[in-house]
């Protein structure tokens, strides 16, 4: 996380569930559950209903489970999506461990670790050992080693080092942060940091002060809606982020190089990458979008590799500060040398230019000496 600061006020430990025995029963649940996708446990509902019991979820008869639920793993409002992408050890320490905060959801733990380590399986520096490529954080869940004193991993973990990269510490760490950080007491934040974004106040402060960007926040909000079973569909131009990004002044778009850039920006299916890296991009420059996906080749010209922009994951850029892209636009090279510093989620694994820059993720052709194109090869995770 890139959080500097020790935040301020205590942590309502509400709801804790005591005792290792409830945290084993808790993970037999969910292995019983969703441990092999495609060959469900018979009865795995009522392992979840008694784990549920055990951990003061309830007495008496258990209801019967919704629809389509029988044979999925106990009814903790997990989508399909979240069933098939969260390892079952890291869903139920998420789970354990939003128990102990009245405001917290173990989707949104769940979103944090999807973004900063894919659930500890990213092979990143300073997920596993070390530090990160930032110099400041490690472990599934990225604390801070190198603040303070005291660091935030001393302020909100074990003060172990060798304990932020097993999650078992990191992801407890993670809920007693966010707790502490507004989610304790939702009814005391005041002023919305992120009102652009879907989601109350209080939990917008909190993810703020986890990683210090509403884009940041956005992600984790819209990953933690797709882990949610039955959640609302949220109709994507009606997402109050993409409304902003629509309405910003210092992003416009064109048609004029055939394609419907728009349009695609409207619609709300960009990549989340994408969306947030065009709100980062528009504090620092005005930029004009070319092309995103509608218009564009399916095809990397002079290739049969399916281009990002197909699957959403490329956006082209033909204006920067209100200056042509080109070998003197100083602005545009500004903004793709700029690109080079990102870390993590952010981080592109395609830059085009007209710049020669010589390092990846930069390249430069004969057809991208008029845009600057940024990239993500691969899914969110």
């Amino acid at each position: 996380m890139s959080a500097r600061r020790r935040p301020g006020g205590g942590w309502d430990a509400r709801g804790r569930v005591a005792g290792g025995g409830v945290v084993a029963l808790l993970l037999l649940g969910l292995l019983a559950g969703v441990a092999s996708p495609g060959f469900p446990v018979r009865e795995a509902a009522a392992v979840g209903r008694a784990v549920a019991g055990a951990a003061g979820g309830g007495a008496g008869p258990a209801k019967a489970a919704p629809a389509g639920e029988a044979g999925r793993g106990p009814h903790i409002g997990a989508s399909d999506a979240a069933l098939a992408d969260i390892p079952p050890a890291y869903l139920a320490r998420y789970v354990t461990a939003a128990g102990t905060c009245p405001a917290l959801t173990w989707q949104v733990l769940a979103a944090i670790g999807k973004i900063e380590s894919d659930h500890g399986r990213s092979s990143a520096p300073g997920v596993r050992t070390g530090i990160n490529r930032a110099g400041c954080c490690a472990g599934p869940m990225q604390f801070n080693l190198t603040n303070g004193p005291p660091s935030t991993w001393d302020t909100w973990g074990t003060g172990v080092r060798a304990h932020v990269y097993d999650p078992a510490h990191a992801v407890p760490a993670a809920a007693r942060k966010l707790c502490g950080d507004g989610l304790a007491r939702p009814e005391a934040v005041g002023r919305d940091p992120c009102p652009q974004v879907l989601g109350s106040a209080a939990l917008h402060t909190a993810l703020r002060r986890y990683n210090n960007a509403c884009w940041y926040v956005h992600e984790v909000v819209t990953l933690a809606g797709g882990y949610t079973r039955a959640a609302p569909a949220q109709v994507p131009a009606r997402d109050p982020f993409v409304r902003a990004l629509v309405a910003s002044p210092r992003i416009t778009t064109t048609a004029s190089h055939g394609c419907d850039p728009a349009a695609d920006l409207a619609s709300g299916r960009l990549d989340l990458r994408v969306q947030s890296l065009l709100a980062v991009l528009a504090e620092r420059h005005t930029i004009r979008l070319s092309c995103l996906r509608t218009g564009h080749s399916r095809f990397v010209k002079g290739t049969t590799r399916v281009s990002n922009h197909t699957v959403w994951r490329a956006v082209d850029i033909d204006r920067v500060d209100g200056r042509p892209v080109s070998r003197a636009s100083a602005a545009a090279r500004d903004l793709a040398l700029w690109l080079d510093g990102l870390q993590g989620p952010l981080r592109p694994s395609e830059v085009g230019s007209p710049f020669e820059i010589g390092r990846r993720p930069y390249f430069s052709d004969e057809g991208h000496q008029g845009h600057v194109h940024i990239g993500y090869s691969d899914p969110l995770g």
